[in-house]
């Protein structure tokens, strides 16, 4: 994008243009990540905030945690010392960490968080980076824009050079691939199960193409050094645990097999997981999948559609004990003190046995009616 202003639906405003409700909307917002045009969309859009005279708004989305977080939290205080040096004082900037309590999936559930900031604060005028993107997986503007371009908000594209639209990896492309390499390298080496040169050399190669076409899928965010080790480290009691749990349900599943009267007591269930990035989502839901009893069938967010084929199995899962592994396993184990599924609302049956339909419950005291509104996708 260079030199051209691109405009959404509706006129910037020009010293606050009232709605249709009557509200006044005033202010600028920048949605901001890792750029080469970041400083210089920044500097425009102070321009703009001082034209309308409103604030400027620099807003970040959440991706993930760990890397994801600070990374973000870096960019938005680069982009606020930006904007301080702009106005040299004379608007006033805001900065914000929108949807810190939830997991983005992709460029519309994004979008829809900046669309409720725009609401909440009467935003007038919202200004795009050329080289916005919202995580590693989306590495361009052209996604988020498709996202804009389908909802209700009015946008303009920077008017600022894309001097990072050339040819080469950026540092974050770099440490991302040096990740996968290093993933990569190790795996093959595991499985060759032998150190010779031809092991090695192999393993490098693989490593090198795997790193080469992955460094924009493996991770949303850039890994940092400190928490991937933290991460890798705790591994080691992760893996024990989820081969014990695994061996648990395999002799109930067992038991019930051999059982004269096969005692199954399917329930679908929608679980609001207290999980908020994608590899941990993964995880959680191949943890499920991986213990017998339970099968994860769908994921949309931080939303797990899960059945469970006993009910133990299901009491297992509204327990939440996988879901605390998994929260120990990426973000610590202070972080697993946090009430169950079923303690916080955040289960919703889907099927149960009686039911004739997706939705219905019964009212045999089996506790299967929904028992939360974790469905709010």
């Amino acid at each position: 994008m260079s030199g051209e202003q691109t405009t959404g639906e509706r006129p910037s405003a020009e010293r606050g243009e009232t709605e249709p409700s009557g509200r006044t909307t005033r202010g600028v917002l920048v949605p901001v990540a890792p750029s080469e045009t970041l400083e210089a969309t920044v500097h425009h859009a102070a321009e703009r905030a001082s034209d309308t005279g409103g604030p400027l708004h620099l807003v970040t989305t959440r991706v993930g945690t760990g890397g994801g977080s600070s990374t973000n939290r870096r960019t938005l205080d680069r982009a606020a010392r930006a904007a301080e040096s702009a106005s040299e004082g004379k608007i006033a900037v805001r900065t914000a960490v929108l949807a810190s309590d939830r997991y983005l999936e992709d460029p519309p559930d994004h979008v829809a968080a900046i669309g409720e900031y725009v609401e909440q604060n009467a935003v007038a005028e919202l200004v795009i980076d050329p080289g916005y993107a919202v995580d590693a997986t989306a590495p361009a503007l052209l996604p988020v824009r498709a996202a804009l371009d389908s909802s209700a908000l009015s946008y303009t594209i920077a008017p600022v050079e894309d001097a990072g639209s050339g040819w080469g990896p950026t540092r974050d492309e770099l440490t991302r691939a040096a990740a996968v390499f290093l993933a990569a390298f190790a795996f093959y080496v595991v499985l060759a199960g032998e150190g010779t040169p031809f092991a090695v050399g192999t393993g490098a190669l693989t490593a090198v193409v795997a790193a080469a076409a992955l460094r924009n899928v493996a991770f949303e965010s850039t890994p940092v050094p400190g928490s991937s080790v933290a991460a890798a480290v705790r591994v080691l009691p992760f893996v024990p645990y989820l081969l014990w749990e695994i061996a648990k349900a395999n002799a109930q599943f067992a038991l019930v097999v051999l059982h004269p009267s096969l005692p199954v007591d399917p329930h679908l269930d929608r679980i609001d997981a207290a999980v908020d990035s994608g590899l941990s989502v993964t995880a959680l839901a191949n943890s499920l999948t991986l213990t017998p009893g339970t099968l994860t069938v769908d994921a949309s967010g931080s939303h797990l559609l899960v059945h469970s084929l006993t009910a133990e199995s299901r009491e297992d899962l509204l327990d939440g004990g996988r879901e605390r592994a998994v929260r120990s396993l990426f973000y610590g184990r202070e972080t697993t003190d946090l009430p169950t599924p079923r303690d916080r609302d955040a289960v919703e049956s889907v099927v149960a046995p009686g039911s004739t339909r997706v939705g219905e419950a019964t009212d045999d005291g089996s506790g299967s009616r929904p028992t939360g509104g974790a469905d709010r996708e």
